[in-house]
């Protein structure tokens, strides 16, 4: 009887603190994570991106047309346009945590089987390259 007093409270600690250091990483890995949703409104593309915790010093993001679609405005408008390639590049320095929302309108509706999107940006600190392949809707 003795032997299991001594060993209930170490074991009832290590229990409850790896139970608290599990849900303290799942709960920080899925609010910090950074994703991308394209989606399209007649001749409007938009490009919504979640900035991840903490965010990067800077990000770009990339909407790509077909080289044929004509571009008639993007807001922001600081956008580069490449028309040749049907792509238009966005780069943001300092964002801030949350959701940035990027958008194209075209002359007519593009194909979107043939719109792609993406985002780039540098873990904070040096780390790596990280690509991000919007995910449609």
């Amino acid at each position: 009887m003795s032997t299991s007093k001594r060993f209930s409270r170490p074991v009832l600690v290590l229990t409850t603190l790896c139970f608290l250091l599990c849900v303290g990483t799942a709960s920080n890995s899925e609010a910090g994570q950074a994703g991308a949703l394209l989606m399209q409104d007649g001749q409007t593309i938009v490009l919504e991106v979640s900035v991840p915790t903490p965010p990067p010093s800077s990000l770009i993001a990339t909407i790509k047309l077909s080289p044929q679609v004509k571009i008639e405005a993007t807001s922001p408008g600081t956008a580069k346009i490449n028309a040749k390639k049907g792509q238009i590049k966005w780069l943001v320095k300092n964002p801030r945590q949350g959701s940035l929302r990027f958008s194209a309108r075209t002359a007519s509706p593009p194909d979107f089987s043939k719109v792609s999107a993406e985002v780039l940006f540098r873990a904070p600190g040096g780390g790596s390259l990280t690509k991000i392949d919007a995910k449609k809707r």
